[in-house]
């Protein structure tokens, strides 16, 4: 079974902007190889949604949700 990998815009922003820096501190091959390693570790959780717990601040977060996601408007 596949299941959905979406990442917020927020999330996207901050990986950008971490691989940014980390670009200033090593190679841009380092940087690159990465970044490509988050992109994959993200897309793992298409076959295995389940294979991290989730976080104990999720329902803090959840409940921020219910006030208007900016990704997620309806929810």
């Amino acid at each position: 079974m596949t299941s959905r990998a979406d990442l917020s815009s927020v999330a996207k922003v901050e990986a950008d902007s971490t691989f940014l820096s980390f670009s200033q501190y090593t190679t841009i091959e380092q940087a690159q190889s990465w970044y490509q390693g988050l992109i994959k570790a993200i897309s793992t959780f298409k076959t295995m949604p389940r294979r991290c717990a989730i976080a104990r601040e999720n329902d803090f977060y959840a409940s921020q949700r219910t006030m208007g996601d900016v990704d997620n408007p309806n929810g």
